[in-house]
């Protein structure tokens, strides 16, 4: 095959499958290195779920956590995770992975009432009278999330601009999760 620029290359389209091969330039501000990556193996990395460690203070990262499952494990204490400056089109996604409802609080924020959460969650009540109820941000300053004593979570965050991040998903527990400012 003759050496071609990449951009005179015919473009695949929808056609591709997991088998086929892209090329990718490995730790381009450093040595660069030409390598390749089949479809599959780059879906796979991407979708890989990442273990939430317990913390007190968990920062996540956009290279690390963005557009990939987060997952929070039983943890022995309360813990803060701190979303990293929203972007258009960053997005985090939680779900709960431990064996038993969480006995721990879990806060999720974005570190300043400048950057807020937009939208709502679901709360599946686990008390007697086992409610469902949807709970939403002020749309205008609420950057905490507080979440007690899960049983199951499926939380969603997508940056709509560099303040805001949009928020869905449920959570059920034996008590209503809270949005408030810092």
């Amino acid at each position: 095959m003759a050496d071609l620029k990449i951009t005179a290359m015919t473009s695949l389209a929808a056609t591709a499958i997991r088998a086929d091969l892209l090329h990718v330039i490995d730790d381009p501000t450093g040595t660069p290195i030409n390598k390749k990556v089949t479809i599959g193996e780059m879906l796979d990395a991407i979708h890989a779920p990442v273990d939430i460690a317990a913390a007190n203070s968990i920062a996540i990262s956009a290279v690390a956590n963005g557009g990939r499952t987060s997952v929070i494990n039983d943890h022995t204490g309360v813990s803060t995770i701190t979303l990293p400056t929203p972007s258009v089109g960053l997005s985090f996604h939680f779900i709960y992975g431990g064996a038993a409802a969480e006995a721990q609080d879990h806060i999720i924020t974005t570190g300043a009432n400048a950057k807020f959460f937009k939208g709502g969650i679901t709360h599946l009540d686990q008390t007697a009278d086992e409610n469902a109820l949807a709970v939403f941000s002020d749309n205008d300053s609420n950057s905490k999330l507080t979440l007690n004593n899960m049983a199951h979570l499926d939380l969603h965050f997508l940056g709509a601009s560099a303040t805001v991040y949009f928020v869905w998903g449920f959570i059920t527990s034996d008590t209503v999760p809270a949005f408030a400012d810092q």
